[in-house]
């Protein structure tokens, strides 16, 4: 006779789910910016220009602009446990750069990685709604905040490292292995706990635009897309500049660029404590945004080494400070509706992507033409007073 299959009890599925999302966003910032250390080294060795060596940075979030609303919708269609499997699957296909070392196959891989890291980013929020009680809700975005900048900041910090000693191919293939092992347990441990989905009927296109339309999403999704603009800038080309700027080595420039991400995980543990114990959520938009419109010029005009480091850790906090804050104010202004907060975080990944994309290739593009990364750094920094404009017009009770 075949014993009866175990069922975990509810707590051990809250915990094994909470594990699974904080460690699956982990893998996304392990390779959200994991060729930017190595950027110089695949310029030379691929022969490409600086605004192709853009490319590269820019793709996936590109790809996940382009598939942030209508992920929302597949990540509606699919189910959860499905829909979230399969994003973790395309991540992992970051594993085949070491057999793909050439720019076409390379950007194909950073596209499928792109969409992958859509689906899981979006999918995130219902996993959340289903299992978690309101009060959580923003402590586990501040773990998931946490835990995507803890991946940038190794990439970032040991790209180079890996590099050096090994090759860059294989650099991008050991950051892809983190998706790959969540993938597998996933698959083998999440069925048991994420329901297929809860609703699977979609919304017809005029309830998408008057869900996205609401003032206060529309004040978030322009805060969140200033700050990465220029966040992404930054650490996307701060290495290069440094190395070929200002004379520092290969590995000490990636070192000073993973300040930025490093710094991030205090900004967003105070982001996601400080809210609990007082503050209206406008508070933490408005210094958030004070402090990265301050620090992020200075991460490239001042020549003071001293001065450099403090702006670099201030804008990396600066630029997580607020994460925890936006992410549970879209589900509260999304009333706490599954299919809605999909939409809203998919039209999150939109906003914030195209921004994303642009940076890096207006940076390079910029570089290319005038020799100087300061002018397109400028214009992002310029780009993420969103955030404080947004927070001054947030109403004043939230």
């Amino acid at each position: 006779m075949q014993a009866p299959e175990h069922i975990p009890s509810k707590n051990t599925k809250r915990i094994c789910i909470a594990v699974l999302l904080v460690i699956s966003h982990l893998g996304v910032g392990l390779n959200i910016f994991s060729v930017s250390p190595i950027l110089t080294e695949i310029i030379n060795d691929l022969g490409i220009n600086h605004g192709k060596a853009g490319l590269l940075l820019s793709l996936p979030p590109l790809v996940a602009a382009l598939f942030g609303i209508p992920g929302g919708l597949i990540a509606v269609r699919l189910g959860q446990f499905r829909g979230f499997a399969i994003g973790l699957a395309l991540m992992s296909t970051t594993t085949l750069s070491i057999i793909m070392p050439t720019f076409i196959p390379l950007l194909m891989l950073r596209l499928i990685y792109g969409i992958g890291a859509a689906l899981v980013l979006t999918i995130t929020g219902p996993i959340l709604l289903q299992w978690f009680r309101p009060k959580e809700l923003l402590v586990l975005n501040a773990c998931n905040a946490a835990m995507m900048t803890i991946g940038i900041g190794i990439s970032v910090a040991g790209g180079a490292i890996i590099a050096k000693f090994l090759s860059w191919p294989t650099s991008l293939s050991t950051f892809g292995l983190i998706p790959l092992l969540v993938t597998l347990l996933w698959i083998s441990m999440g069925r048991h706990n994420i329901s297929q989905t809860l609703d699977r009927s979609l919304p017809r296109l005029p309830e998408i635009f008057h869900i996205i339309r609401r003032r206060t999403i529309l004040l978030l999704l322009a805060a969140d897309a200033g700050v990465m603009f220029q966040y992404t800038a930054l650490s996307g080309w701060l290495p290069a500049f440094y190395y070929e700027t200002r004379n520092m080595s290969f590995e000490f420039s990636g070192l000073l660029a993973s300040f930025l991400p490093l710094s991030g995980i205090v900004g967003v543990a105070l982001g996601g404590s400080l809210p609990l114990k007082f503050g209206a959520p406008r508070t933490y938009l408005i210094i958030a945004g004070a402090l990265v419109l301050v620090a992020g010029p200075a991460t490239y005009i001042f020549q003071n080494s001293w001065l450099t480091y403090l702006a670099l850790l201030v804008v990396g906090a600066g630029s997580w400070f607020y994460l925890p804050t936006l992410m549970t104010e879209t589900v509260k202004a999304a009333r706490f509706i599954e299919k809605d907060v999909a939409i809203i975080w998919g039209a999150l990944l939109t906003f914030t992507g195209i921004g994303m994309f642009v940076a890096p290739i207006l940076v390079g593009y910029i570089h290319d033409v005038f020799e100087t990364f300061i002018l397109g750094f400028l214009i992002c920094s310029i780009a993420s007073s969103l955030m404080l404009i947004a927070g001054l017009c947030m109403n004043k009770r939230s």
